[in-house]
Formats: C-alpha cells, structure tokens, sequence
C-alpha cells in the first residue's frame, strides 16, 4: 500500500483530526494571507467551532480585517483545502 492509499485512508476514517490539523495550521498561513505588516498586529488567533477569532492591536488593522472577512475566509480555506473556517469574528 502507498503512502498516499494510507494518507487517503485517514483522511476518509478521520475528518475531524484532519480538520484539527487544519485548524493548527491556520497561525502559519495568517501572514500569508493579510500581509507582514497586519500579521505582526495580530495578538491572537483562535479557532472554535469553525469561527476564527482574530484580535489585533491596531483598530486601523481590524477595520481592514473586518472590510475583508469574506475574502480572508476564502483564501485561507482554499490553502488549507478544506472548508474550515466558517466565519471571521474581529476583535
């Protein structure tokens, strides 16, 4: 059996560990996806029940975040090709 038969295999036996996964990789695809200069004004992260809550220290770059929530949902869920974000909450 190959490795991707295997990787398959779990994917298809265990969604919500690949959607854990998903979630952990979330922090490392965040600069990506706004830019260097609102990532480094991010002071948290978190996902819960597929709502990611974003907190910033610039009320200049949660305005930005919040104008751009939908299309911030989109690229990160297209990077982690799965659907794992539903919502963006600013705060």
């Amino acid at each position: 059996m190959s490795i991707g038969e295997l990787w398959k295999g779990f994917v298809e036996e265990h969604p919500m560990r690949m959607r854990r996964l998903a979630e952990a990789r979330i922090p490392d695809l965040w600069p990506e996806a706004v830019g260097p200069a609102v990532a480094s004004l991010t002071r948290s992260l978190q996902v819960r029940n597929g709502v990611l809550y974003v907190a910033l220290i610039s009320s200049v770059a949660r305005h930005d975040i919040f104008m751009r929530r939908a299309e911030l949902q989109r690229v990160l869920n297209e990077r982690l090709g799965m659907n794992v974000i539903s919502n963006i909450i600013v705060k």
